[in-house]
Order: C-alpha cells, then sequence, then structure tokens
C-alpha cells in the first residue's frame, strides 16, 4: 500500500472515530432517536439522486433498514446518550465484528477454527473487563444497549452478505428514506422536547448531525470503498480497531472522559479480538 493510500485509510478510521465525539454532543442537546432521524433526512436530501429499485433485492433491503437504520441507530445513540463517557461505547460497538461472526456460524452453516472462537472468546472477555470497571457501573444501562446496538449492526452485516449487484450510494439511499420516517414515528412515540431542540440548537448542535450523515456515512465510507476495489479485504479490515482507537482518544481530549485502567485493559481484549477475527475472515475472502 502507498504512503498516500495508507493515509486515506487512517483517515477513514479518524473520521469515524471523531464521529463518537460528534454524535455524543448531538444526543446531548436533541432526544437520541429524533437525531437519528435528522441524521438520515440529511442523507437522504445528499443521497436522493442514487435511488433506484432494486429488483430481486428489496426484502435484504428493508431487512438491512430494518436491523441498521432502525434498531441499531436507536440503541446506539441513546446509549451514547445515557453514557457518561465515550470510550467504553466506542469500543462496544466493534462487537458486531464477533456477533456477525457467530450468526454466520448458525446461520450460514460456516465452520468455526480456532483462531475464530479464540477472537470471540477475547472480546467477550474484554466486555465482562469493561462491564464490572465501577466506573462503567454507573451507567450500564448504556453498555448494555451499544451491546445490543452492536448485535443488530451483525445481523445487518451478514443481511449485506445475501445481497448482490446493488450500489452503495442507492443503498445508504434507501437506508435513509426508509429509516428517516421510521425513526422520526419510534421518537414521537418515546421521546419528548423534539420542538424545543430544533428551536435551541446552536451551530455546533447542527454540525454533529452534518458531520454523521457527510463525514462518516459519505467521507469515511467513500474512502473505505475506494480503497477496497485497489486492495485486498485482508490489507483494510484490520485497521477498523483504529475507530475505537481514535474514538477514546477524542473522547478523552474533547470531551474530558475518564479512562480507567480496567477500561483500557478490557478495551485491548475487545480489540485484540476483532483483530484475530478480521484477519481470519479477510484472509478467507
Amino acid at each position: 500500500m502507498t504512503r498516500s493510500h495508507l493515509a486515506l485509510l487512517i483517515a477513514a478510521n479518524l473520521v469515524w472515530g471523531v464521529n463518537f465525539v460528534y454524535a455524543k454532543i448531538g444526543v446531548s442537546h436533541f432526544p437520541p432517536i429524533f437525531y437519528s432521524s435528522l441524521r438520515f433526512v440529511l442523507l437522504f436530501a445528499l443521497l436522493f439522486p442514487f435511488l433506484r429499485w432494486a429488483r430481486g433485492q428489496m426484502r435484504w433491503i428493508f431487512g438491512i433498514c430494518l436491523s441498521m437504520g432502525v434498531i441499531h441507530f436507536t440503541l446506539m445513540f441513546t446509549g451514547f446518550a445515557w453514557a457518561d463517557d465515550i470510550g467504553p461505547p466506542a469500543v462496544l460497538v466493534q462487537l458486531s465484528v464477533p456477533f456477525a461472526t457467530a450468526i454466520a456460524i448458525v446461520v450460514l452453516g460456516e465452520r468455526p477454527d480456532r483462531r475464530q472462537l479464540s477472537g470471540i472468546a477475547l472480546s467477550f472477555g474484554g466486555v465482562m473487563v469493561i462491564g464490572f470497571d465501577p466506573v462503567v457501573l454507573d451507567y450500564l444501562d448504556a453498555v448494555v444497549l451499544v451491546v445490543l446496538g452492536a448485535l443488530a449492526l451483525a445481523v445487518s452485516t451478514v443481511l449485506v452478505r445475501r445481497m448482490r449487484g446493488i450500489s452503495v450510494p442507492n443503498l445508504q439511499a434507501w437506508l435513509a428514506l426508509i429509516s428517516a420516517p421510521s425513526l422520526l414515528a419510534l421518537s414521537l412515540l418515546l421521546e419528548q422536547g423534539q420542538m424545543v431542540a430544533l428551536t435551541s440548537a446552536q451551530p455546533l448542535h447542527w454540525g454533529s448531525v452534518a458531520y454523521t450523515a457527510i463525514g462518516s456515512s459519505l467521507v469515511g465510507h467513500g474512502i473505505m470503498y475506494w480503497l477496497l476495489l485497489r486492495y485486498p479485504v485482508s490489507t483494510i479490515m484490520p485497521y477498523g480497531v483504529l475507530t475505537s482507537i481514535f474514538g477514546v482518544f477524542a473522547g478523552w481530549l474533547v470531551l474530558d472522559d475518564q479512562i480507567t485502567g480496567r477500561m483500557i485493559g478490557g478495551g485491548l481484549l475487545v480489540l485484540a479480538g476483532v483483530i484475530v477475527i478480521t484477519t481470519r475472515r479477510a484472509v478467507k475472502a
């Protein structure tokens, strides 16, 4: 990999890591489900020209929109809103990798090897270490939501593997079109204060919405897919753990988050498990 392409890869993970900070800022002002709907409204406004009917693929698209767009973002952003620090959630969202591996074993009939099983064990061992940190115990409900959100993201990952012949902008356009009104309806049912949040929002709050839609979805994913067209998956995937590392550091630097020894130890176990799994899956692919 050339130095410029490596810089792009690191930049994509940096964009996603900083996204955790902007998401925390956004959900600290907007109701979290409502915030998710705003993100998808903006994303659809940018991507609607790419919207095309995907013959034979719509059932998978609806499944992805439900698992990722509605369930994952509802749980994840609510978890971020309830958490005092973004460090543990930023690491725990990486559990989508071992979850997806386990689902593929059960649903797709993939046969696990010792390396995959070791990676899964390492990741969930790290969760236990983080979960019993006295600081994290104060917002354990947020941790549970983020872990469940990672499970929903893993389900969507498995569904994406079922799809054929659909472009990424088209899939993202459908994701925004279906998720935005679904999340808005869910917000109106479960949350309060949407209009107050809208009328009192400052430029920083609107900037957080723009960053999650433009920075995370368009720029971050755009760079990643561009690189995947040029390099083997095994070269790209292990760098995904940088997202959590950048996220933890950004939370400490910008939001003055606490970082304890248990968080560091548990986070390293989770990320080590993710590296083991992604490297093995990428080589097989």
